[in-house]
């Protein structure tokens, strides 16, 4: 059975950041935030380091949440109800800060999903047996010397 890191290709940073960004564009238009831990996870099956599992998930859905809240703001008054809701502790006009709390956040959530995810891999990993091909060939006896002998 091959490893999972033998499976999926190891893309560099950029690249990996962009496409957790489409997939949790993707992933959120389907209206639950939970699937950020799935956008997170399926970025760590793209590289073979923590940290940046951890921060390709973290900027990948920051960068996918700030998108999907510009988008709101301007076409389904998002910043209006963000007021609101800032309203309902008693301090006005930082509508803003809400937005900016949501977005860390869901970084964050995609971040540690991220790094959640790289661990796991590298878990299910250590647990698959080595194939037959890479096993070590067992070494043959050495001839003892003939000057050894005398």
């Amino acid at each position: 059975m091959r490893k999972l890191d033998d499976i999926f290709p190891h893309f560099n940073f950029p690249t990996l950041v962009l496409v957790l960004t489409v997939i949790a564009i993707a992933l959120q238009l389907s209206g639950a935030w939970v699937t950020m831990l799935i956008a997170g996870a399926l970025g760590a099956l793209l590289t073979r380091r923590h940290r940046s599992a951890f921060f390709a998930g973290f900027i990948g859905v920051a960068i996918a949440w700030t998108a999907i809240f510009v988008y709101l703001s301007l076409t389904a008054q998002a910043f209006v109800i963000a007021e609101f809701f800032i309203g309902l502790l008693g301090l006005t006009g930082l509508g803003w800060l809400v937005i900016v709390i949501s977005i860390l956040l869901g970084a964050l959530l995609g971040g540690f999903s991220g790094l959640l995810g790289r661990s796991v891999i590298e878990l299910v990993d250590e647990l698959i047996p080595a194939e037959a091909s890479s096993k070590a060939v067992p070494v043959q006896d050495e001839q003892p010397d003939s000057e050894s002998e005398e």
